[in-house]
């Protein structure tokens, strides 16, 4: 483990945006609380075929190994990594997620590849931001599509077409910005590390070697960027990703009752991921609840039903998820305590 990580270890600290999130997601989950007829619910839960909870995990699994094919093509300018390492990372990354607020999962996956697959911190961090731009054109052309077919009058509670639209709009200004700031770090590699690096030292002279030295080997991170057919490749496996998703939202429609439509599955995929892009608590709990059960009212679905596929879809995920994670951390070696104060530590570095 690096050392500015390791003596950060023993002094984690919950942040403002932390309680934030949580509350957001208290706030959610009430919301739909009040809604369920909790005697429907129950019904839903005994009718619900375990068939479904295992191909929705079956076609998660697909999804890691995509993840994971992809994150070797990313990591290959810094490290040639082999597939189980990351896999495990991914596993384990995924599982943080739903156990740790302000999405460290993200960081906890970097910082359990850098000790599993020997690849270097910094570099394994530009790939994970690589990643998330990788995502970026596939998520928005997602919502082109799902607003292309959508009623434009259509709308569940506060839910509405504008809505979504300024959702869209938000997150592809965002993906804009990133993207300049990467091209900069792609472009000018080492002007940007010894400008940035001559500036922090004059803080520090140690800290401007140490930050400069870091810059440089994560824009090793972003060498995939100048490489166009490695380009496709992720592109294609980052396409990949998004069909087993898809696929998981739909077949589990038919476990409530609900229809196998594609557009309620393109509806419950979309509002999967508005509702991780906003502070939430842990797994996103109360955020994806809401999210879901009005994204599935807003084409057409009872209430009831949907309220029903917002809750178990995600149990049935969430906890097979969990429990993979934990036996994966134990079997590499790691603990818990392990990755809660790293991921902290990493993201107030």
């Amino acid at each position: 483990m690096p050392p500015e990580v390791a003596k950060d270890l023993r002094a984690p600290r919950v942040r403002w945006q932390v309680w934030l999130g949580i509350a957001l997601s208290l706030a959610c989950l009430v919301w739909v609380l009040r809604e369920v007829d909790f005697f429907q619910l129950w019904q839903a839960v005994r009718r619900t075929n375990p068939l479904y909870i295992l191909l929705v995990n079956v076609l998660f699994a697909g999804s890691f190994i995509m993840r994971t094919f992809r994150w070797q093509l990313l990591l290959q300018p810094v490290k040639r990594a082999d597939f189980a390492p990351l896999f495990s990372s991914n596993i384990i990354g995924f599982m943080a997620n739903n156990l740790l607020p302000a999405r460290l999962g993200e960081l906890v996956r970097a910082l359990v590849a850098s000790r599993l697959a020997k690849a270097p911190l910094a570099g394994t961090l530009a790939s994970l931001v690589v990643e998330r731009m990788l995502d970026g054109p596939v998520v928005l052309g997602f919502l082109l599509v799902v607003l292309f077919f959508l009623d434009p009058q259509a709308e569940a509670g506060p839910l509405t077409v504008a809505a979504i639209k300024t959702a869209g709009l938000s997150l592809f200004t965002v993906w804009l910005i990133m993207l300049a700031l990467m091209a900069a770090a792609v472009r000018w590699p080492e002007q940007v590390a010894n400008t940035v690096g001559a500036a922090a030292a004059r803080l520090s002279l140690r800290l401007g070697v140490r930050l400069r030295r870091v810059l440089l080997t994560f824009g090793q991170g972003l060498a995939p960027l100048r490489r166009p057919r490695l380009l496709i490749s992720l592109f294609l496996l980052s396409l990949g990703v998004r069909a087993f998703i898809f696929l998981m939202h739909t077949v589990f429609l038919a476990a409530v009752g609900l229809p196998l439509d594609i557009m309620l599955g393109a509806m419950a995929t979309l509002a999967a991921l508005l509702a991780t892009s906003i502070p939430a608590a842990p797994g996103s709990i109360g955020a994806f609840q809401l999210a879901t059960y009005y994204a599935l009212v807003m084409v057409g679905a009872p209430e009831q039903p949907a309220l029903a596929y917002s809750i178990l879809y995600w149990a049935a995920q969430y906890f097979p998820l969990v429990a993979a994670g934990l036996v994966e951390t134990y079997r590499q070696g790691l603990n818990f305590r392990f990755l809660s104060s790293g991921g902290r530590a990493l993201a107030r570095a």
